[in-house]
């Protein structure tokens, strides 16, 4: 028989900076602090340069080595003999953006920029294009055996008094939600290939989330099984059911627009960029809009934190 799903805390990561806020890139309240805890977003603080880093061009480097070398291992710390949370933790993975990885914004096959003619430009500084920035900076999963034990954690006092203040520190923002791991395909190591394609879906207004769940798991899963292209290429795909409720006490109304998250694993940037610029792609693409309104997708390094389901 087999067994059941682990429930994850799906969490993406919008990292900490001083850039003005927009949109999706306003601070969550108490969030993107300075080294005295007080958020630079705030209308009160004076403080506005980050507890993270003071040089702006330093903010994007500061935070990816902090989640990784700092965070990660709080996450896993056992904390005083009366901490029974941080062991039910089946697995946790950071997945960083990588920025010259394929993304919706700019996917492959990339361009040169040569004019009219085919020749290169002399002046590629005034032709350089805006660049579009990715809503999200990374994802971390967060696996239990049950809702019970996932609720359990990050109800703790080691999370709630240790954590959440750690995570204002390399966080401007975040959206979450809880959800179902079920494995589709699985020819490499088990969540340790190093590059990862995020797709994130968002379902068509027509369509329930159960109907959603089931056209997404079974046509679209099956067509990733059996295209040629993405059998050579794809080592693991998983896919992160959204099974958050309103009334859940671990709810985010940000985290909850997106219905599923799909996990592609790759042996290199090269194959992903291959699998993104080809044809088995392209089909897929074509049958995400059957049942997604917008789907978009970034690259991303993976780091395995933890991982005792191997």
């Amino acid at each position: 028989m087999a067994s059941e799903p682990l429930i994850v805390l799906n969490a993406l990561t919008l990292r900490a900076d001083s850039s003005p806020p927009a949109g999706t890139r306003r601070a969550r309240p108490r969030f993107n602090v300075n080294r005295a805890g007080a958020g630079i977003e705030d209308p009160d603080t004076t403080d506005r340069s980050l507890s993270l880093s003071a040089q702006p061009q330093l903010e994007w480097e500061a935070y990816d080595e902090y989640w990784r070398k700092t965070h990660g291992p709080k996450i896993l710390h056992q904390d005083g003999p009366d901490d029974t949370a941080t062991a039910l933790l089946q697995y946790y993975v950071q997945q960083h953006r990588l920025p010259a990885g394929p993304c919706r914004e700019l996917p492959p096959p990339y361009s040169a920029g040569a004019d009219s003619d085919g020749l290169l430009v002399r002046d590629p500084a005034a032709r350089c294009a805006t660049h579009a920035r990715p809503a999200w900076d990374g994802l971390a999963q967060l696996g239990y055996r049950n809702r019970t034990e996932l609720e359990t954690f990050f109800g703790s006092r080691k999370y709630l008094e240790k954590i959440v203040p750690d995570e204002a520190v390399f966080l401007r923002g975040f959206g979450f939600h809880l959800a179902e791991e079920h494995l589709v395909v699985q020819r490499g190591e088990r969540r340790r290939d190093p590059i990862i394609l995020l797709k994130l879906h968002v379902r068509n207004a027509e369509l329930s989330r159960e109907e959603f769940r089931g056209r997404w798991m079974a046509q679209h899963a099956g067509l990733v099984r059996e295209l040629p292209e993405a059998r050579a290429l794809v080592r693991r795909y998983a896919q992160l059911v959204n099974v958050s409720m309103a009334d859940d006490r671990l709810y985010d109304p940000v985290g909850d627009l997106i219905d599923g998250v799909g996990v592609y694993s790759f042996a290199n940037v090269n194959d992903c960029e291959d699998f993104v610029a080809g044809a088995a792609h392209a089909a897929l693409a074509a049958d995400e809009q059957a049942f997604a309104a917008a789907t978009t997708y970034f690259t991303a390094l993976n780091y395995v934190i933890r991982d005792v389901t191997a």
